[in-house]
């Protein structure tokens, strides 16, 4: 192997060794009432544009007392290389949630 090759091989092979998935939670008091329902976010120009912009849970209505139980932003082996082939161009990653359970109505207005 020619030598000017050995550096960044090396460095490619420790980059693709050490990378891994990582998963971001966010949880709160209440109990998960609904299984795992998911969107795939992509953000652009390191941040500077996301799309989508929000992530609408239409099932988790909080004016019926049921909100989000638990959110997940994830991202794997894949999704990171996308990102260091890009330079950070284009960097996709995987939003998770569950809705809660809906609160017990206790008594009379």
């Amino acid at each position: 192997m020619p030598p000017f090759l050995r550096v960044p091989l090396a460095l490619l092979t420790c980059l693709l060794l050490l990378s891994s998935c990582y998963t971001y939670r966010v949880a709160t008091h209440a109990q998960p009432g609904t299984e795992f329902q998911s969107r795939t976010a992509h953000s652009f120009f390191w941040g500077l544009v996301q799309n989508p912009k929000e992530i609408a849970t239409p099932i988790c209505d909080s004016l019926n007392a049921n909100g989000v139980a638990l959110v997940q932003v994830k991202s794997n082996f894949g999704y990171s290389l996308i990102t260091v082939l890009t330079l950070g161009i284009w960097s996709p990653m995987k939003i998770e949630w569950k809705c809660s359970k809906p609160c017990q109505v206790t008594g009379h207005l």
